[in-house]
């Protein structure tokens, strides 16, 4: 412990004030320099951040390949029954002593499909090979043909049969084969579609398999007949594709 030093004084003066050894010293300057937090690099800046944005919500997973698969699978298995009906229809007219001219009529398989690709699963191979075996059993049939186009991921699917054939009856053969499918199916809204360059007769209608929107259209005239399923769509959705996708197919 230290006194302040004894200085002599002259007699009179004033003595200095006592000085209380235990009395806290009163400081002018802060102790430490408090830190800026608003620094960057400073550690706890980060604590005083705002909270990072949550993450976006995940996407709705989209419906799997079973499930389309399983869809495609009803769906033909309607076709094949349909596919009886017609068949019917053209071996009555067969045995009825109908006629028919030369047709210059010509059915093919396109790769792509409105711009779609053929979808090459190995889980459709046999779906396509019944599809193509409702039509080649038609009396007379040449070039028949089954396949389905898009995307089992995306759900963007369209199956297509068709063939070369004689039909005496367009309108009679087209109504045949869709009261077949409305018999199975209950199709509905049915109405007249654009037959676009090639003639004939064409009709499309909606439909729903295992809960989902199917939309079929079909045509027929002196020398083919044929079909198309769009899954997840409606007559309304696709009629004004129709007529494009037909002369994709057939030519003349």
């Amino acid at each position: 412990m230290t006194y302040p030093p004894h200085h002599p004084s002259s007699p009179g003066d004033p003595l200095p004030p006592a000085v209380d050894p235990f009395e806290t010293p009163q400081y002018t300057q802060a102790l430490y320099e408090q830190p800026d937090f608003s620094q960057p690099g400073y550690p706890m800046a980060a604590a005083f951040a705002p909270p990072p944005a949550p993450p976006a919500p995940p996407a709705p997973p989209a419906k799997s390949r079973a499930v389309a698969i399983t869809l495609l699978s009803v769906a033909i298995a309607f076709v094949v029954l349909v596919g009886g009906g017609v068949v019917f229809y053209l071996i009555g007219e067969k045995l009825s002593g109908g006629t028919t001219e030369e047709s210059t009529i010509s059915i093919s398989e396109p790769d792509t499909l409105n711009g779609h690709s053929k979808i090459e699963a190995e889980e459709l191979s046999s779906l396509t090979t019944d599809l193509e075996n409702v039509v080649s059993g038609y009396p007379g049939a040449a070039n028949a043909f089954g396949a389905v186009y898009g995307s089992l991921e995306d759900q963007k699917m369209i199956a297509v049969l068709a063939s070369e054939v004689d039909v005496d009856d367009p309108q009679q053969m087209l109504d045949t084969l869709f009261q077949s499918f409305s018999g199975e199916s209950q199709l509905t809204g049915v109405s007249p579609a654009s037959t676009g360059s090639l003639g004939g007769v064409a009709q499309c209608g909606s439909s729903e398999i295992e809960k989902e929107d199917v939309a079929i259209c079909g045509w027929a005239d002196e020398g083919s007949v044929g079909m198309i399923l769009y899954f997840y769509e409606t007559a309304v959705d696709v009629k004004g594709d129709f007529p494009g996708m037909r002369e994709e197919i057939e030519t003349k």
